[in-house]
């Protein structure tokens, strides 16, 4: 698929452009943020050690001993006043209440207030306690003009206006620079500032308060950035620009050259062309970075997949010589298992058909079934060891004894000595075949069977069920010479069935890992509803495929049915 067709890409040189821009913004606005702190932190910081100062004065000329007298009488009489009075407190029973609190000694300290905040052009000066419970700052000497001041015990919250929490306040006190800053639509910009208030024991028992008006600091931020951010702006400009540049010369272009060769590489025929290509040779980049060893690595690249490539031309002749000897080798070994099942099946006496199914290409299961005079049938299922070639050779080999030595006559068991004995003489590679041997007297329905090592046979019981036969296992065929066999003997009644098979039935596998088993072979067996040997086979191929689904089938699989007539 090429990407040209199915997505249109956005310019690597656009790309990183965007890039530049975004992070020349990005440190546009962390500069504009460092020098808005850089110069607001100082400045803060002035006007907070100036307030102090000129709070510390104005508390001094009033005198530690009166602020502590006049904080303890307007805490007595707002906290023994009920709420229901003092919070409506502008009426005639509140005031009447706290009038008394101011004396002339409280007028005097009230003329330093307000002598302090008209010569330090403060928006208000003021003596407060927080109360906890209602979250009010209460007055204790306020220090504004005769007409807005507030009397002592008079209260400002939420309600009528905005307080500073205690947090807030906290937070002030422990800075050197913090102050909280508001704005109103009357005074514009106003800090605040607090300090304590102690008493003789050390301990707080309230603050001094402090508003002054920054409007000038405001406007002094914004000439600030009305100047600043233009000038970083083109001088951000102007070096992201540079930037774009350099990295297109150093870092697009080459990359460009090297996704064009790219696609021209891609666009040639390696498998027909025998000759080696120089498409990324002859880009030559010399930038003396990673881009040029990323360079050589592509014509490195590029040499080892043309020879890669003959390499590959030749091994897929091999490949291709071998499959079509493999197919001869397959087609040979079909031909020399028996298919004529209908003209066997012809006589009266019996029916049978067999099935084999490789998992390779060629196989080492094998079945065969052979007239050995007009009244005995030879019956024949087998497994050699290992897969491919080699068994399929080894089959060929062990087949072909078998059938020889049962036509000369014998017992299986003597069929098998023979059998045994001839292929451990030259069996240097240490292969083996288990055989299942049986000969049935047509007349009588009499068989005589051995077994090397095979799977044991399904046999019709009394019940009409094929049953498990548990013969006894001989030697397996070429793992040793001189081994005795023993023959067994049972009969099949008009009607009764014989079922024999490989391994690879019972060993088939699922995407669970479980195996098909001997259980499920004998369910599968009778749940089959016909007599045909041929529907019995294939019927049991079905349920063996369906249970194996999707995995891949590890071993040959190789079935023989007989259906004794009488």
């Amino acid at each position: 698929m090429k990407s040209s067709e199915t997505k249109k890409k956005r310019s690597l040189k656009r790309v990183a452009l965007s890039a530049i821009l975004f992070g020349a913004i990005i440190i546009l606005f962390l500069a504009v943020l460092v020098e808005i702190v850089l110069f607001i932190y100082p400045t803060l910081e002035n006007y907070k050690r100036e307030l102090t100062h000129e709070g510390d004065f104005a508390t001094a000329l009033i005198g530690d001993e009166y602020l502590e007298k006049v904080f303890s009488e307007v805490k007595d009489v707002y906290y023994n006043t009920p709420e229901e009075i003092r919070h409506e407190q502008y009426s005639d029973e509140y005031v009447n209440i706290i009038r008394p609190l101011v004396d002339d000694e409280f007028m005097n300290a009230r003329n330093i207030l307000t002598t302090c905040r008209e010569r330090s052009k403060l928006e208000n000066v003021y003596y407060t306690f927080f109360d906890d419970e209602y979250e009010r700052l209460v007055y204790v000497i306020d220090g504004n003009d005769r007409n807005f001041a507030f009397l002592p015990g008079m209260w400002l919250s939420d309600e009528n206006g905005t307080i500073d929490s205690p947090k807030v306040i906290e937070r002030t006190l422990k800075s050197n620079w913090y102050l909280p800053v508001t704005y109103g639509t009357v005074q514009g910009w106003t800090a605040t500032n607090y300090t304590a208030v102690y008493d003789s024991s050390g301990n707080v028992i309230g603050y001094m308060t402090m508003n002054i008006t920054i409007n000038s600091f405001a406007r002094q931020i914004k000439t600030f950035l009305a100047i600043y951010i233009p000038v970083m702006v083109v001088v951000l400009v102007g070096i992201a620009l540079l930037a774009a540049g350099a990295i297109n010369k150093s870092i697009i272009v080459p990359i460009n050259n090297l996704a064009g060769a790219a696609r021209k590489y891609t666009s040639i025929s390696k498998v027909e062309r025998h000759i080696d290509t120089s498409v990324f040779e002859d880009l030559s980049i010399k930038t003396g970075d990673e881009i040029e060893e990323l360079w050589e690595t592509m014509v490195d690249m590029e040499d080892d997949v043309s020879q890669a490539m003959k390499q590959i031309r030749d091994v897929t002749k091999k490949q291709e010589r071998l499959a079509t000897e493999l197919d001869l080798a397959k087609g040979i070994q079909a031909a020399a298992l028996p298919t004529d099942f209908k003209e066997i099946s012809a006589k009266d006496e019996f029916e049978l058909y067999a099935y084999m199914t490789p998992a390779k290409e060629v196989g080492g299961d094998f079945y065969d079934f052979f007239m050995i005079d007009d009244d005995h049938l030879g019956l024949v299922i087998a497994d050699v060891s290992g897969k491919g070639v080699p068994a399929a050779l080894f089959m060929m080999i062990s087949k072909s004894l078998i059938k020889t030595r049962a036509m000369e006559g014998g017992r299986p068991s003597e069929i098998l000595k023979f059998v045994n004995d001839s292929l451990c003489e030259d069996n240097i590679h240490d292969m083996f075949v288990t055989v299942w041997l049986g000969i049935l007297t047509i007349s009588t329905g009499d068989v005589i069977a051995a077994n090397a090592g095979h799977e044991y046979p399904f046999i019709t019981g009394e019940d009409g069920k094929l049953t498990l036969y548990k013969d006894r296992h001989g030697m397996v065929i070429g793992a040793m010479g001189g081994i005795q066999y023993k023959d067994y003997g049972f009969k099949l009644a008009k009607g009764q069935r014989l079922f024999v098979y490989t391994d690879g039935v019972a060993e088939a596998t699922n995407e669970k890992n479980e195996l098909f088993g001997l259980e499920r072979m004998e369910d599968s067996l009778n749940r089959y509803d016909g007599d045909s040997p041929e529907g019995l086979i294939r019927y049991m191929k079905a349920e063996v495929d369906a249970f194996a689904g999707s995995m891949e089938q590890f071993d040959d699989i190789t079935m023989l049915s007989l259906w004794y007539k009488g």
